[in-house]
Order: structure tokens, then sequence, then C-alpha cells
């Protein structure tokens, strides 16, 4: 699972019966998932995995805070609560709390799960929330665990308390022959990790998780590249040069994944880069002459969609390979305004070529995003230059 996608994932259980029984796309909160029914469960996991383990006082103090928490609240009382079910001793639980998230996520021996149970969540956090206590005994528990679910969160004070030790062990499971331990030495090591606690090692040194990545750039599996990619897109925030410099290196290698250097670079790409854009091999002084560029209607209401529609001809004597990208001054609640990069097309344009292009976008409100009243000025960008604008307006009480 890719557990950034939580925040924008909606969740239903699908069968009471099945304890790795979600599906996306239905309009429920994500805290919903870890309801009652999932502390039966846990607390099942709980006594199969250890006959000591206290379910009625488990059951009855999680239940007793549940339903008034958010997301991460719960999780964290889950994990708490589980770890003082089982004795309170960290060293002590581990082994039960490994076996629990093997029962809960419904892992068998021989399974390559790619930790996609939720519901084993908790039982990581009870690592990222008492493991330090044992770091020995919890970062052996860390690779076993990512057969249930991510511990991407709970290496994280890890590596804020004991960089050295954990970086070595990251090296070791860059290694592994589990994709998902492959994976948690990338994603556990990002800069800016969604939803985890914060390392500052980590943002101001690149080159800690750059030696990782070497070893993972030519990784078999996609998900494993794929978090290589976002933890290079996560240092560009503050070393901008050095993640260019990287990218060219392995773009020039042609057993590379293309793919996961486009992915790497998108952020930098989106802010007009041309050491980004010439890695990817784009033109960088684009030679345009943009004969038209609009934006229809010029007034909608939220919910309604833009048109944006641009004729262009080369000006050039020579292919041209162009990032074409659109930027909208959103209206912010004080009158001023903030630019978004939105990604559009990327386009190759012989000498002398006129080309077309149209765009739809809707404009409504998003778990990012408030639409304010006023005039949103929306400007074409090529090769990171901006070359033309218009505008639309969202009347008042739209």
């Amino acid at each position: 699972m890719n557990v950034t996608a939580l925040k924008r994932t909606a969740v239903t259980r699908a069968s009471s019966t099945r304890p790795r029984g979600y599906v996306r796309g239905v309009a429920e909160p994500v805290k919903n998932a870890f309801d009652a029914a999932f502390v039966e469960r846990i607390a099942d996991a709980g006594v199969q995995a250890d006959t000591a383990f206290d379910r009625a006082a488990f059951t009855a103090a999680v239940m007793a805070e549940l339903d008034a928490l958010e997301l991460k609240d719960r999780i964290s009382l889950v994990a708490d609560q589980v770890l003082i079910a089982l004795g309170g001793d960290v060293t002590a639980a581990l082994s039960a709390v490994v076996e629990m998230a093997s029962t809960v996520a419904a892992i068998t021996d021989d399974s390559q799960a790619w930790g996609e149970s939720m519901e084993a969540w908790p039982l990581c956090s009870v690592v990222e929330r008492h493991g330090l206590a044992d770091i020995e005994a919890s970062l052996a528990a860390m690779p076993q665990l990512t057969r249930a679910f991510s511990c991407e969160f709970a290496i994280r004070p890890f590596l804020s308390e004991h960089l050295d030790r954990t970086i070595t062990e990251c090296h070791r499971w860059a290694a592994s022959e589990r994709p998902a331990v492959r994976r948690l030495a990338s994603e556990g090591t990002r800069p800016h990790l969604p939803w985890g606690q914060g390392v500052k090692a980590l943002v101001a040194d690149p080159e800690i998780g750059l030696t990782i990545l070497d070893t993972l750039r030519h990784d078999p599996d996609e998900v494993v590249r794929r978090s290589v990619a976002n933890h290079l897109n996560d240092i560009a925030r503050h070393a901008p040069e050095r993640v260019v410099e990287v990218a060219t290196a392995w773009a020039g290698d042609p057993e590379i994944d293309p793919g996961m250097i486009r992915h790497a670079l998108r952020s930098l790409v989106k802010k007009g880069d041309l050491g980004a854009m010439a890695a990817l091999g784009f033109t960088t002084d684009a030679q345009v002459e943009i004969v038209s560029f609009a934006v229809n209607p010029s007034e909608i209401v939220l919910g309604e969609s833009i048109t944006l529609g641009t004729e262009l001809r080369s000006t050039a004597t020579t292919d041209q390979k162009l990032v074409v990208d659109f930027v909208i001054h959103h209206v912010n609640a004080d009158g001023e305004t903030s630019p978004k990069v939105f990604k559009w097309t990327t386009i190759d344009l012989a000498p002398g070529e006129i080309r077309t292009l149209t765009k739809k976008r809707r404009i409504a409100t998003a778990s990012t995003r408030r639409y304010h009243a006023g005039t949103h000025r929306v400007e074409l960008q090529i090769a990171g230059t901006v070359v033309a604008d218009d505008a639309f307006d969202l009347p008042q009480g739209s």
C-alpha cells in the first residue's frame, strides 16, 4: 500500500469475516476502519499470540476512548494498549506483536505480501512508540512486520535517536530478497515522509539517503523504484542541483527506468528547472510563437470547468521536445493570489510546425484547495517560461 495515499482514500468494510477487508472508493472516513469490530479482531489476535494477553482490559480501555479520536490518535491508542495487554515490556512483547500482525493481515509462512493491511498499522506503531527501549530487537522486528504493513513510520524515531545504527540496518534491508523490506530502506529514510516524524539529519545531509538509493536504482520491483523516485523528489526541495546531478548520471544508464527518472524530477520540471528538463532530454530554450492562448468561459461558478486553448508555432530550425504546463494563480481568502503549476503535456515540435492544444480543468473545492471569489490568472508555461496568460472569474456566492 502507498501509505501516503491514505489521506485521499476512503474505505469501508468489505466483509466482517475478512481481517484485511477494506476496499477503495467508498466515501467513508479512513478512521472508521478502526472501529469496535477491528478492536475485537486485534484482541483475538492478541490472545492467539499470547494466552496472557489481557483481552478484557484491552477492549475496555480502547473502546472507552476510540469514538472520540481521529485516525492517528486511534492508531496510537491501540498500539499503547496492545503493549499494556502484553505486559508492558516491549522486548518480551515484540514476538507476539509480529505474530498478531501476521494474523490480522492473514499472512502465511510462504507469503510475499506487500504489507497492504491497514489493520496491522497499530502493531507497527508499537515499535514506533515504544521500540526505542530495545533498539536491536525493534530493528529486527521491522522487516517481519513489513509483511503486514509498512514500517516507514516506525523507523523514524530510530533515525532521529540512533542514526548511524539505523542507517547501517537500512543498507542491509536494501539488499533483502523481499521488495517490501527494500522499499522500507528507501521510503523510511525520505527527508519529507508524509505523516512521518521529521528527521533533521536527512534534510541536512541528502547523501545519507542517496547511498541507499544508489543500491536500489535498478530494483526489479516497480514499487521500490517509485519510492526511490519519491525520495529523490523530496531531496530536490533542498538540494535541487544534487538531484539533477544524480538524475543526469542515472539517465545515461541504458538499463535505468526512465519513468523513475521522470517521476523523481517532476517537481523540478514544474518549477521550470532547466537542469531537470535537460536531464530528461527536453528543450530548455523554447523557440515558439504563441499564435493564441485563451481560457473559456471567462466566468464560471464553482464546480464547472474551464477550457484552455493555445495555438503555437515553432520558430526553430531543429526539432524541439517541449514541456507544456499551465499555472493557475488561485485567489486566497485575503484577496492575494498563490500560483500552482499543473501538468499539461509534452510535445515534439518540428521546425515551423503549428500545433493546437486544449486542456479542460474542473474548478471545484478539494481537500487541498478552497476556491475564493475573484479573478484567477492562468498562465501558459513552456520549457519553464511563462509565454502567455489569460484569466477567468469566480463571482461572489459561487
